[in-house]
């Protein structure tokens, strides 16, 4: 049946309208024939006044409806959106005007809408009022009906039942009119959110190790029952043993106080953990302006104690025994008189120092310059088979290049700087060799040695002073050159050939040794050999190395002796140059840790390292810490990329260390305890 309402009935509405329209112009045409109304005739006045608010009440009602009309898409059964037909009917398809609304066929007026909205508010609306009867059922629709913003965490339930999804819905309305608690509720809602949703979906993973006791509280079956064993694990596990034959497995807490304890004796040494340690009562009481002057004292030493004064002052009386007792400079405050842990060596990789422009062959030669203004910036000079010279400022980050300069005719097999000078000494294996000049960028070159027949002066050694040039000639010579004039100034006889030569850190003496395995030591301005003792190895010698307090000494068996050498910085003559017997020495240290023959030694400034490395495998290289005798097991490692080495050096300072490769690299590395300090 057609719906009778007035509002929703467009042809009714134009019909009211009409009337309406008509009664305006009936009543328009008696005011125009109504006789003029005299003034004190009130209540005639009164009469008219009434009537045409009436018409004007009329009026309003009119626009009403065709506002409502406007709103609710009054006399078009179609979707929002549509355009009404021009007659203002609905064809249903019968040709019958259904004339509803998107509100529903039962709409009655203002007082229907509230009715409308209040009913949503309780949600007690059903479906019905929305699709607006038959046909499609989604039709009409709104939107706001339709989605939904699911903020209580748990499953949207399906649509089986309409009743069951319409109290699932969301007061969206209710939640917007809070404004206070919005965030605090979003926080809570997003929690019970992720609840719901390991709830729904259960736990996301099992753990075969865990089960339920019958109290319900999960416990370690496996492990639990057995412990840990040493001897199953990984080898840094079995490091936790106390003697080699324990094998019964150890429980939890065990386990945890023998890592502690292995960190303590390992890394804490080479890294600085103190800053995590916890400050004591008494400290925390010092900063707070109490305690005593003693405990004062004691903060700014860098350690806390709870002891009484009395035995502050009996350490206060101990140090200053100790500092009696001892002839050491009481200024001395550089990083060479600091100890040097053990052990454990703190280095950290930089970029590489000719990462700037690398050599393209073997680097034969790395040093660093022996005075340079800056030990952070030092200067380094890299050489090799290329034929090329090049120089770099050193700072662990960019690596500047400063310059390279090319021989053609020489592919350098050793360089090395002139002292301070800041001339640079270049030989291979020619009767010739150079001497540039770094600052002029002059070059030098010195056509032969006078009175000498050498064929090869590939290897060499310069004084620490610069003033001689210590060439490796033939049938057991060490040719000596003058290091202004580059002319000979004398001869230095040993028996067998010569295979290593090094000065002393004070440049007063010079030591030589070679294929008969005896060590000789000269004394450069008598020119007399004062020492001469037989290496215990036996083999023939390959290297040697001198710093202020010791001697070593490396051979073809890959074995490097260590021997005390401070009591001869004395001059005396033991022996005579041609006719001398050899002594025996006993070394204080023999490393063995090297497979080949030890072809490089080279001490650090302060002479607290010694560098070992060889040319004949891959890795060659290892690290001595004098003081103790013990080789560093942390570096290098079997993936640290040294290749084969070629050269090395440390900076003045020790600051950094310097590697040349077979690969034309110089591997740059920067050791830690030099600059903590």
């Amino acid at each position: 049946a057609s719906s009778t309402s007035p509002l929703n009935n467009s042809s009714t509405q134009r019909q009211r309208q009409q009337q309406q329209k008509q009664t305006l112009e009936e009543s328009d045409d008696e005011d125009k024939d109504e006789p003029t109304i005299p003034e004190s005739n009130t209540g005639h006045q009164d009469v008219q006044h009434k009537k045409r608010e009436d018409v004007m009440s009329e009026s309003k009602l009119a626009e009403e409806a065709a506002l409502t009309d406007l709103l609710f898409g009054g006399g078009g059964g179609g979707t929002p959106g549509e355009d009404a037909s021009s007659d203002g009917s609905d064809d249903d398809g019968n040709g019958e005007n259904t004339g509803r609304g998107v509100i529903g066929d039962d709409f009655d007026g203002v007082n229907d809408i509230d009715d409308f909205y209040e009913r949503k508010k309780r949600k007690e609306f059903d479906r019905s009022d929305v699709n607006g009867g038959d046909g499609d059922e989604m039709k009409n629709v709104w939107d706001g009906d339709i989605f939904a913003i699911d903020r209580s965490g748990v499953d949207v339930p399906s649509d089986d039942g309409e009743e069951e999804g319409e109290n699932q819905l969301v007061d969206i309305q209710a939640e917007d009119d809070d404004d206070e608690d919005e965030d605090e509720d979003d926080s809570s809602e997003e929690d019970e959110g992720v609840q719901g949703k390991a709830s729904m979906k259960g736990a996301a993973w099992q753990d075969d190790d865990e089960e339920d006791d019958n109290d319900g509280n999960k416990s370690k079956t496996r492990n639990a029952r057995k412990g840990i064993s040493l001897v199953e694990g990984s080898d840094r596990i079995k490091k936790l043993r106390r003697y080699r034959d324990e094998t019964n497995p150890i429980s939890f807490s065990e386990y945890e106080l023998r890592l502690r304890e292995r960190f303590v004796n390992t890394a804490s040494v080479a890294a600085r953990t103190d800053w995590a340690d916890v400050p004591k009562p008494e400290e925390a009481d010092d900063s707070d302006g109490g305690g005593s002057e003693a405990h004062k004292r004691k903060k700014i030493k860098g350690y806390a104690s709870s002891s009484e004064d009395e035995d502050d002052d009996d350490e206060y009386d101990a140090a200053a025994s100790r500092i009696l007792q001892s002839n050491a400079s009481l200024f001395a405050n550089s990083s060479s008189q600091l100890p040097l842990p053990p052990t454990l060596l703190n280095v950290v990789r930089q970029r590489d120092a000719n990462v700037a422009d690398p050599n393209r062959s073997a680097v034969n030669a790395v040093q660093f310059h022996p005075s340079s203004e800056a030990e952070d910036n030092p200067l380094l000079m890299t050489a090799g088979m290329d034929k090329m010279l090049k120089f770099f400022k050193v700072d662990g980050e960019e690596n500047h290049k400063i310059h390279g300069i090319h021989f053609p005719q020489m592919p350098i097999m050793c360089a090395s700087f002139l002292g301070d000078t800041g001339s640079v000494v270049l030989s291979g294996r020619r009767p010739f060799f150079y001497v540039y000049d770094a600052i002029s960028g002059n070059i030098q070159k010195i056509p032969s040695i006078i009175g000498r027949s050498e064929r090869s002066l590939e290897r060499f050694s310069i004084s620490p002073d610069g003033k001689i040039i210590a060439f490796v000639g033939n049938d057991g010579y060490i040719i000596l050159l003058d290091g202004k004039s580059r002319q000979w100034i004398g001869d230095l006889k040993m028996n067998g050939s010569v295979r290593a030569i090094s000065f002393t850190p004070d440049g007063e003496y010079i030591m030589g040794s070679g294929s008969d395995g005896d060590v000789y030591r000269w004394h450069i301005r008598s020119r007399r050999c004062i020492e001469r003792f037989h290496n215990q190895d036996g083999t023939i010698t390959s290297s040697m190395a001198s710093s202020s307090n010791f001697l070593a000494v490396g051979a073809e068996s890959g074995v490097v002796n260590l021997y005390n050498d401070k009591h001869h910085h004395h001059h005396h003559s033991t022996c005579h140059p041609l006719a001398s017997t050899s002594t025996d020495k006993t070394p204080l240290k023999s490393i063995m840790n090297l497979q080949t023959s030890a072809d490089m030694l080279k001490f650090s400034d302060d002479g607290q390292i010694l560098a070992m490395s060889t040319r004949r495998e891959t890795n060659g290289l290892k690290l001595l810490h004098v003081p103790s005798g013990t080789v560093f097991s942390n570096w290098p490692t079997s993936k640290t990329p040294l290749k084969y080495v070629w050269s090395m050096d440390f900076s003045p300072g020790s600051k950094y260390f310097a590697i040349g490769n077979d690969h034309g690299k110089c591997l740059l590395y920067q050791l830690k305890h030099y600059w903590d300090e």
